[in-house]
């Protein structure tokens, strides 16, 4: 039965307004605004979907029939002074600096967590019925948790995440248009850290919640808001705290279902507009590479840079080394020439290492590494996607490769997904597992040779790659090196004496890539409830089509910390 405290669908009144009468206008639909919308169906239609059988229709990429219809709830987004007031609100919350570090320390110690105090007195004060209606839980020392608790005690609660914390930024500062703390509002955009990841998400949240509260309507569903405080540095305070917090409270699969930052967005695509949800996150390994060779003074050597513009650098560096060549001392067994050899080779490690990623993630590099390559199955969101694309698409426009594919009984996956990774980095990042170098450091002094010099890569797993296969093939790329120039690898040999250092591997944060969530409406109804909310906030004609996320979100580190199912990212 449909929730009695809810509107019923409505097809709004056309209302011709005057432009000179509207204000103002920072944007068509502001990203608070949409996201506003978005929500405010979601819940209606997670309250009010009953399935029936004229909405399950046989195909490939099937969407709820008929098109489900707005609620009058969310027309509160159009009124004059919406988007500008929106917009203040979000521009409110970029300008306190909740940066998370990688080191950060305890929440009662570290300094750096102050910013977070003055964000929870801000979220306080601009959303009052919000604080004062909901349960509100502060979990490991600056999470919020907020809880509304429904009038069903056999539903499973729906779960709205996001984050307050962002990246630092306090370098390069001169690049930015507008000082990344600034929240400056240009008439059509707010700048600064937090203004598209995430605290638009989660503002446009507490704006729906305030709303809801202020219009007199409850939830017959408890509804759960997860906004976590460390969610750029993996969420071992925030989000994993949280998990546990609410498994002991619910259960293991105790949500029904989480939506959270993670997706695509909206994009036209081969004539059609589509919504593309993450259903699913790449796995994550940090691996540190580290070459021990001995040192010396630098009078006569080439210096090794500390920078950490490594991929440029390391350029830099092959050519000093070559120009370096020229030079002759006068017996090769003299302890300058020596010296000098073993100063080459500490930099054509490095080198080595960093190209061979060159050669895989820079664009104008014509071959690419054979270490990682596209990888498609037909469990793939990616796969879902395309079928999408097939069925929904301008015939006109989808490439051949998409329709053979699509039509053939036993397709070539590899050859789709190398025909889907050309079409875009972004692409190839979503069926691919990456590799960059993003951490480089040797040399302590600058008249003294690099004893040690480091690199570390950060790798997003493929979808149905790990961590363990993940780790061979960096053993398979680094193990030839350490053969080239007489380097013990973790302190084995693997050449012939004599050996004149050592490569270690040290391997970080590994995260299994997550679970894929069902993305066809007849096997979830969780689903089925996302994808007319997409129809109620934009349009009958919006297809819903699965898609992955290259990064990591809080949801993720809540899941693994505590078997929450996640039915939708």
């Amino acid at each position: 039965m449909m929730d009695s405290s809810l509107p019923k669908h409505t097809v709004p009144p056309k209302t011709i307004v005057s432009k000179t009468n509207q204000g103002p206008q920072l944007w068509a639909r502001s990203p608070i605004q949409t996201a506003l919308i978005f929500l405010l169906c979601g819940i209606y239609v997670l309250f009010s979907t009953c399935l029936r059988a004229d909405e399950i229709r046989t195909s490939a990429c099937q969407q709820p029939q008929p098109a489900a219809l707005p609620s009058n709830l969310s027309s509160f987004t159009d009124a004059p002074g919406f988007a500008e007031e929106s917009a203040k609100r979000l521009a409110g919350a970029v300008m306190i600096p909740t940066m998370s570090f990688d080191d950060m320390g305890p929440v009662d110690e570290d300094e750096r967590w102050n910013p977070f105090k003055d964000m929870h007195i801000y979220l306080k004060t601009t959303f009052p019925l919000t604080h004062s209606k909901l349960d509100l839980a502060i979990v490991g020392g600056y999470s919020l948790l907020f809880t509304w608790n429904g009038s069903s005690k056999n539903s499973k609660p729906l779960m709205l995440t996001g984050h307050i914390d962002v990246v630092p930024s306090l370098t390069s500062l001169d690049r930015w248009t507008y000082p990344p703390f600034s929240g400056t509002v240009d008439g059509e955009w707010i700048y600064g850290r937090g203004s598209g990841d995430c605290k638009n998400n989660v503002i446009g949240i507490m704006t729906a919640i305030e709303h809801l509260i202020s219009s007199g309507w409850s939830p017959k569903r408890t509804i759960i808001l997860a906004f976590g405080q460390d969610e750029e540095i993996s969420g071992p305070r925030g989000a994993t705290n949280i998990g546990i917090y609410l498994e002991k409270i619910y259960g293991k699969n105790g949500i029904e279902m989480i939506v959270d930052e993670g997706g695509m967005n909206i994009e036209t695509s081969y004539g059609t507009e589509f919504a593309l949800p993450g259903i699913a996150e790449k796995g994550y390994l940090n691996v540190e590479i580290e070459v021990d060779m001995v040192g010396g003074q630098s009078v006569f050597q080439l210096i090794f840079p500390k920078i950490c513009i490594v991929l440029i650098l390391a350029d830099i560096i092959i050519l000093w080394i070559v120009a370096q060549s020229a030079l002759r001392f006068p017996h090769p067994t003299h302890p300058l020439a020596f010296c000098r050899r073993l100063c080459q080779q500490l930099s054509r490690v490095i080198f080595d290492i960093t190209c061979r990623a060159r050669l895989a993630l820079t664009p104008h590099f014509r071959r690419d590494s054979a270490v990682f390559q596209p990888h498609v199955e037909h469990a793939s969101p990616i796969w879902g996607y395309l079928t999408c694309v097939a069925e929904h698409g301008d015939t006109k426009l989808i490439p051949s490769w998409i329709k053979k594919g699509m039509k053939s009984k036993n397709p070539d996956m590899d050859e789709i997904a190398r025909k889907f990774a050309e079409v875009s980095v972004g692409n190839r990042y979503l069926v691919q597992t990456s590799k960059a170098a993003t951490i480089f450091n040797a040399g302590l002094k600058s008249n003294a040779l690099a004893e040690s010099a480091r690199v570390l890569f950060n790798s997003r797993i493929d979808l149905f790659s790990s961590p363990s296969e993940v780790q061979k093939e960096y053993r398979k790329l680094i193990k030839p090196i350490a053969q080239k120039y007489s380097l013990l690898f973790e302190g084995a040999t693997v050449s012939s004496p004599p050996y004149i250092g050592n490569i270690t591997v040290d391997w970080t944060n590994p995260h299994e890539p997550s679970p894929i969530s069902p993305f066809t409406i007849e096997s979830s109804t969780a689903w089925l409830v996302f994808s007319r909310a997409v129809q109620a906030s934009f349009g009958g004609d919006v297809i819903t089509a699965p898609s992955a996320m290259t990064g990591n979100t809080g949801t993720y580190s809540s899941n693994s910390a505590s078997s929450i199912q996640t039915k939708s990212r």
